[in-house]
């Protein structure tokens, strides 16, 4: 007799921000799914827009959507609150300013049933504007052709495969939710890469992740003005992030992919705080300041001083030293 599919609970974890503009349309993307057993659990991180009446509104025409709201802390620790409420054996994780297909769940879900040993499942993804939402895109940039490497697999190859990048947006996989029981959630210090992170720390726990190009399971990604132009957040978190990777694997090889990530990030970093030291000394202290606490790298509680009583040229001249000494240090070692 043939095996009948199964049809387990989706939980749907939505972040929601400022975005009641967008939220009709992310939540429609559930409404409309092909495969009927979810839940979406909206949680408001702190909205000062009109997010909770846009949110009670969809509660009150589908049970199935839940509404909770929070003291603003940022997307980590939403996700993290969704997850802790979550009832669902899969976990789809969609930004309230985003979008799915209508059969990404059907057809997921059907993944799943037929290949048990998958953990993660994930689908291509496309971008679009606000201004023209039937124009999709293969890049962030609206203009540049795809970016994800489509890759499958366990073990050292896909630990291997995210170290070197993240291979997929947030809304783009279902996952098993025994993953978080057995790996922990997302790291809430980050800010910026929690979701690469998270999927490098789930590959080297020996997840099996499998990509599956289905019909009507995109993810789509809406680009627009609001998101965050702070690349000093953006570098120093991708740092943190590539520090707190380096620590859980072990093996030359991995340290051959994460020691150079490193040091690309911290380079960008001195490069960014002396053209900031040469404008704004005040301001490249505090940076400096900021980085030191989030990532805990010594040369940055070193740089507070340096930028407070030395001039731009013997600062630029020490961070350059620094960073020939460690190059020239990780060459020997990892070469």
């Amino acid at each position: 007799m043939m095996e009948q599919p199964t049809h387990p609970l989706v939980s749907v974890i939505m972040p929601c921000y400022n975005y009641a503009s967008f939220l009709k349309d992310s939540v429609g993307s559930i409404l409309s799914q092909t495969y009927a057993n979810w839940e979406c659990i909206i949680i408001d991180d702190g909205s000062t827009d009109n997010s909770k009446e846009v949110a009670l509104q969809l509660c009150q025409k589908d049970n199935r959507i839940k509404y909770v709201v929070q003291v603003n802390s940022g997307p980590a620790v939403a996700r993290n609150h969704g997850l802790k409420l979550a009832k669902g054996s899969l976990i789809q994780f969609l930004d309230a300013d985003d979008l799915i297909e209508s059969r990404k769940f059907e057809k997921q879900v059907a993944f799943f049933d037929q290949h048990p040993d998958c953990d993660i499942v994930y689908s291509n993804v496309k971008y679009f504007s606000s201004e023209s939402p039937d124009k999709l895109y293969d890049d962030i940039d609206l203009k540049s052709g795809p970016w994800m490497k489509k890759v499958s697999g366990m073990g050292d190859a896909m630990i291997m495969e995210l170290l070197n990048a993240n291979i997929m947006v947030i809304n783009s996989p279902l996952v098993r939710s025994t993953l978080f029981d057995k790996h922990g959630l997302m790291n809430e210090v980050l800010q910026f890469n929690e979701d690469w992170e998270l999927w490098a720390r789930f590959a080297i726990g020996n997840a099996g992740f499998q990509y599956n190009a289905s019909s009507g399971t995109q993810a789509l990604v809406r680009v627009h003005n609001s998101y965050s132009k702070d690349i000093f957040k953006m570098y120093t978190f991708g740092l943190k992030a590539c520090l707190l990777l380096n620590e859980k694997v072990k093996g030359r090889k991995f340290k051959k992919i994460m020691i150079p990530k490193i040091n690309y990030h911290m380079r960008i970093i001195d490069e960014k705080l002396i053209t900031l030291l040469s404008k704004d000394k005040q301001e490249a202290i505090l940076k400096a300041s900021m980085i030191y606490s989030q990532t805990g790298v010594f040369r940055y509680s070193m740089y507070t001083k340096l930028f407070k009583y030395f001039p731009v040229w013997f600062c630029y001249l020490y961070s350059k030293f620094i960073f020939a000494i460690h190059k020239f240090k990780n060459v020997i070692i990892y070469a």
